[in-house]
C-alpha cells in the first residue's frame, strides 16, 4: 500500500462561510464536493496541488469543534490503507462511504486523532 499524499482536514460549523473565506480571501478553489451522507465535504486547492479539506458533520452524536480535525491520506488500496492505520491504533468512526469514483473512511485514534482514508478508484 502506498500513501500518495496527506492533506489537512479542518472542521467548520459554518461550512459555507468557511469555504467563502478560503476562496475569496485566500484564493483557494473548490476542486470537489463529494456527496457523502450526513456530511458536508469540500476539497479545496490552490496553485500547484496544495490542498485542504473542509468538513461539517450532521451526525447527531458528533461533538467536533471548529479547527484542525486531522489528515486525509490518499492511498492506492483502501483495504490495505485501513489495515495500515489499524496497526497504528486507529479504528473506524462510522462506516466507509463508497461512490463510483472513491472509497472514503474516517478513522479515529482514541477519539482525538482522525485520519480520512481516501482511495480514488
Amino acid at each position: 500500500m502506498k500513501v500518495s499524499d496527506y492533506y489537512p482536514v479542518f472542521y467548520a460549523s459554518d461550512f459555507e462561510g468557511e469555504i467563502k473565506r478560503l476562496t475569496e480571501d485566500l484564493g483557494f478553489e473548490v476542486k470537489h464536493r463529494p456527496n457523502i451522507e450526513m456530511l458536508e465535504y469540500a476539497i479545496l486547492e490552490k496553485g500547484n496541488n496544495r490542498r485542504m479539506d473542509i468538513v461539517r458533520s450532521h451526525f447527531p452524536a458528533d461533538s467536533f469543534s471548529d479547527g484542525f480535525l486531522g489528515m486525509r491520506a490518499n492511498v492506492d488500496n483502501f483495504d490495505e490503507g485501513v489495515a495500515y492505520f489499524e496497526k497504528l491504533g486507529y479504528s473506524f468512526f462510522g462506516d466507509p462511504h463508497e461512490t463510483e469514483k472513491s472509497i472514503t473512511g474516517l478513522m479515529s485514534k482514541d477519539g482525538k486523532e482522525y485520519i480520512i482514508v481516501f482511495h480514488h478508484k
